[in-house]
C-alpha cells in the first residue's frame, strides 16, 4: 500500500495546532505497518528553518500554472526516511512569519498560495512516478486536491490512478474565497456550481474535498455525527448527512514515543505510574517558572489552548469570578482573540498569586504545563478531537472537559473513588455545569488515595496511534476495493 499524505503543517517542522500533530504522528505509525509506504508533502515555511531543521534541495523544479501565470516550485526534502517528507518551496508564498495569517487576519492570497501547493503535490507525484494507491488530504488547504488529481494541474485531463481520502480536522475553517478567484485553479468551470465547489457564489475548499474525495474522515466518532446537525454542521450539514458510509469518524491518537513522561527530556523530572515523585518535581518547576506560590492541597489547573470562543474562553470568562473563589491555581498558555489576551492580563492582576498566563505559542512550556498540572481544563464549545487531554492523561493530569466531539469519546466520568473512569465532563455549556464538574474534581482531589488511583488509571489508558493507524489502513483498503469511484463523473 503506497500513500501520499498531504498536509499544510506537520510536526515537528511547522505547526499551529492539532493538524500538525496528526500529520506528524499518523504517517509515522502507518509507515511502521508491514507493506505500507508513506510519502508526506507540505509547504516549506519560514518556521521550518526557524525551528532549526536542515533540509536538502532535491534539484527538482516544477512549473506550476496558477491561472494565467506559471510559477516555479522548488522541491526540498528532509533526512527522515520513514516517512519521507518533501517540501514545496516558493518564498513568495511561504517565507512569512505565520502559516496562514497574522493573529488579526488571514493572508489575502491564501487561495493562490494553497492552489499552488496542491498543484505542486500532484506534479511531484507524477515527476517522481510515485504511483500511490491513496492520496490523503487534510482540511481546506487540500480540498481541491481530488480535482487536481482528476483533471491535472492545467485542467486538461490526467489519467487518475489514485483513490482519495479527505480528513476534516475542524469544519469551522472551510477555506472560503471569492468566486472570481476560481480561474486560478485552471479547473473546468463545470465544477463551479451548487453540487461542486460553489457555495453562495464563493469557492468553498472544504466543500470541494468533501464532495470529490472517495472517502471522508473526521477525527472522532462523535464529531462525525455532530457535523451532520445544524448546531455543528457550519452550513454543510446537508451535504455531510448525504454521505452515509462514505463519512467515517476515527479518533485521533497519541505518539507515545514522543509523549512519554518517563523519557521526556523537556520536563523537569521523569516519572511513571509506579514512581510519581517526578510529577511533583514538574509541578514545582512549573509554579516557580511562572512565579506562583504552591500551597499544599491547592490543585494546579492548566490550559493549553487557542484563546477563542471555540475553545470555551467565553464560558471561562463568565465562570472566572466564581472559579477563583475555589482554592485553585490556574495557568493558561495560548494566543487568540485580543479580548481574551486583555482578560488574561486583568486576571493576572486580580489574582497574582493564583493565576498566570503566557500569551504565546511555546511548545516546551506546553509540555511543562501538561506534566506539572493536576488538572487540564478543556471547556470547548466544540472539539473535533482534542489532543491535550490525551497528553494529560499520559502525564497523570486529569481532564475536565465539555462532552463534545472527541472529548465525549475519550473521557469517561470518574467514579467509585477513582477506581473507574478517567476524568470529569459536563454536558450543558454553562457556567454552572463547568463549576459543578470542577467541584467534583476538587472533592476527589482532597482524597489523596482516590486521586492517585485515578491518575494511575489514566496513565495506563491506550490512545496510541499504532491502534488508530490500523483503522486508517483498513479504510484505505476499503477505498481501494471500490474500483472506479474516483473516476466517476462530477
Amino acid at each position: 500500500m503506497k500513500i501520499v499524505y498531504a498536509a499544510s503543517e506537520i510536526n515537528p517542522y511547522a505547526s499551529t495546532g492539532g493538524l500538525a500533530d496528526v500529520a506528524g504522528a499518523l504517517p509515522r505509525a502507518l509507515a511502521r505497518l508491514p507493506g505500507v509506504e508513506v510519502v508526506r508533502v507540505m509547504p516549506l515555511y519560514r518556521m521550518v528553518e526557524a525551528r532549526g531543521f536542515t533540509l536538502h534541495d532535491t534539484g527538482l523544479r516544477l512549473d506550476i500554472p496558477v491561472g494565467f501565470h506559471t510559477r516555479p516550485a522548488e522541491i526540498w526534502r528532509s533526512d527522515e526516511d520513514a516517512p519521507r517528507t518533501y517540501f514545496v518551496r516558493r518564498d513568495e508564498f511561504f517565507d512569512r512569519s505565520y502559516l496562514y495569517g497574522s493573529p488579526d487576519k488571514d493572508y489575502d492570497d491564501n487561495f493562490e498560495r494553497f492552489v499552488f501547493y496542491q498543484k505542486a503535490v500532484v506534479a511531484l507525484i507524477d515527476v517522481l512516478g510515485l504511483q500511490p494507491d491513496v492520496v490523503h488530504g487534510n482540511d481546506w488547504q487540500t480540498g481541491l486536491l481530488p480535482l487536481f488529481l482528476r483533471h491535472g494541474i492545467r485542467g486538461m485531463g490526467r489519467e487518475q490512478r489514485e483513490h482519495t481520502v479527505f480528513t476534516i480536522h475542524n469544519l469551522a475553517f472551510q477555506g472560503m474565497f471569492n468566486g472570481a478567484l476560481y480561474s486560478l485553479t485552471n479547473l473546468p468551470f463545470l465544477h463551479f456550481h451548487v453540487d461542486g465547489v460553489e457555495y453562495y457564489g464563493n469557492i468553498n475548499s472544504m466543500k470541494a474535498g468533501i464532495t470529490f474525495a472517495d472517502c471522508v474522515t473526521t477525527v472522532s466518532r462523535t464529531y462525525a455525527r455532530e457535523i451532520q446537525t445544524e448546531v455543528f454542521g457550519c452550513g454543510l450539514q446537508g451535504l455531510l448527512s448525504q454521505l452515509g458510509e462514505k463519512l467515517v469518524g476515527i479518533q485521533n491518537g497519541v505518539d507515545y514515543a514522543d509523549w512519554d513522561p518517563a523519557n521526556d527530556h523537556q520536563i523537569a523530572a521523569p516519572f511513571n505510574a509506579e514512581r510519581l515523585e517526578g510529577k511533583q518535581a514538574c509541578r514545582l518547576n512549573l509554579a516557580r517558572g511562572l512565579g506562583l506560590p504552591l500551597k499544599p492541597g491547592r490543585p494546579l489547573i492548566g490550559m493549553v489552548t487557542r484563546l477563542t470562543d471555540q475553545k470555551g474562553l467565553d464560558l471561562l470568562s463568565e465562570a472566572m469570578p466564581e472559579l477563583m473563589q475555589r482554592d485553585v491555581t490556574l495557568v493558561i498558555l495560548g494566543l487568540g482573540q485580543e479580548k481574551y489576551h486583555n482578560l488574561c492580563r486583568q486576571w493576572a492582576q486580580t489574582w497574582p498569586d493564583r493565576f498566570a498566563a503566557k500569551l504565546d505559542f511555546d511548545s516546551p512550556l506546553a509540555r511543562r504545563i501538561i506534566a506539572g498540572a493536576d488538572l487540564i481544563l478543556m471547556p470547548s464549545r466544540f472539539e473535533p478531537s482534542g489532543l491535550n487531554h490525551l497528553y494529560g492523561l499520559r502525564y497523570g493530569t486529569i481532564p475536565i472537559v465539555h462532552a463534545v466531539g472527541g472529548l465525549e469519546d475519550t473521557v469517561e466520568p470518574a467514579g467509585d473513588q477513582g477506581r473507574s473512569g478517567s476524568g470529569f465532563k459536563f454536558r450543558i455549556y454553562s457556567t454552572a455545569a463547568l463549576l459543578n464538574s470542577l467541584d467534583e474534581a476538587l472533592a476527589l482531589y482532597r482524597d489523596a488515595e482516590a486521586w492517585q488511583r485515578l491518575v494511575t488509571r489514566g496513565m495506563a489508558l491506550d490512545f496510541s496511534w499504532s491502534k488508530q493507524a490500523q483503522a486508517y489502513l483498513e479504510l484505505y483498503r476499503q477505498c481501494c476495493a471500490a474500483p472506479g469511484k474516483s473516476k466517476q463523473p462530477a
